[in-house]
């Protein structure tokens, strides 16, 4: 039986729509009227964002917050990324969303969502000293998967103080770890960076054990191993597993560790190790 393209096609165009309104749900909103906005300010600025891209050989994009639209997309991320501009300028992030890895979508959400959150409470003068730099994977012209750094901050603010546009600066990410902090803050003045705790979304958090067999899990150890390690049953190490599973929404431990990587699970793991702990099973 041959598959029916327009019905798959129907139902990927309606679950992109649904990413797509996550997306201004959580983005930086004005509630300021359209005419107080000086968007005099895009020309003015639209040379520096060409030779920014020219000198860089980065992708550079300009959001508005206003308009939910890009008004600044680089010549560039056709031939890199087969990404129509037009597209961009009328559709937003719908296009974007199509080329990001299914399985980036979800933690890029619950990230930026924190991020902006950060940055709205952050002074007028903050929130121009901070970027945010963000690792993902996007599917290229050859359809293959590459790993990418997205370094978002902000631009302008308009007259209250809320984020108005927002630039991009993305780049393949040549370093290909496996293991590194998917999103964080860093403050381009002071050096500070804030890496991003997400353990907080969880629908229940795991506890002070489960973390231990996670970590275990992590570096790759049988429930036997881990029931030596920590002296106790394979039974109750295999319980463990299951409810970090069930927590983590995940299939396997491969899916697990690496949403516990990306949720910021594993810096829990090694703090306050003389803390007195509870005694579990």
């Amino acid at each position: 039986m041959q598959p029916n393209y327009l019905t798959i096609n129907v139902i990927a165009s309606m679950i992109i729509n649904e990413i797509e309104k996550k997306v201004i749900n959580i983005l930086p909103t004005s509630s300021i009227e359209f005419d107080e906005i000086d968007y005099s300010i895009l020309e003015k600025r639209k040379n520096d964002w060409i030779k920014l891209s020219e000198v860089t050989h980065s992708i550079v994009l300009v959001f508005d917050c206003y308009t939910n639209k890009f008004v600044f997309v680089s010549d560039n991320i056709p031939k890199l990324y087969g990404l129509d501009s037009r597209r961009l300028f009328i559709h937003g992030h719908q296009p974007v969303i199509e080329v990001i890895h299914p399985d980036d979508i979800d933690y890029g959400l619950l990230v930026r969502k924190k991020i902006y959150s950060i940055l709205r409470s952050f002074s007028n003068e903050e929130k121009r000293n901070y970027k945010a730099i963000h690792e993902m994977r996007i599917r290229n012209m050859r359809g293959e998967y590459i790993r990418i750094i997205e370094q978002e901050q902000v631009l302008e603010l308009d007259k209250s103080g809320n984020i108005w546009l927002m630039l991009s600066v993305i780049d393949v990410d040549a370093s290909h770890e496996s293991e590194i902090i998917k999103s964080h803050l860093y403050n381009f003045k002071t050096g500070e960076q804030i890496f991003i705790d997400l353990s907080d979304t969880l629908d229940e958090p795991l506890t002070n054990r489960e973390l231990e067999v996670l970590r275990f899990m992590k570096k790759g150890l049988l429930s036997k191993e881990i029931a030596e390690a920590l002296k106790v049953s394979i039974n109750t190490v295999n319980s463990h597993r299951q409810n970090i599973l069930q927590k983590l929404k995940a299939n396997n431990s491969i899916e697990a560790v690496n949403f516990a990587q990306r949720l910021g699970l594993f810096n829990k793991c090694s703090i306050d190790k003389s803390e007195k702990r509870d005694v579990l099973p």
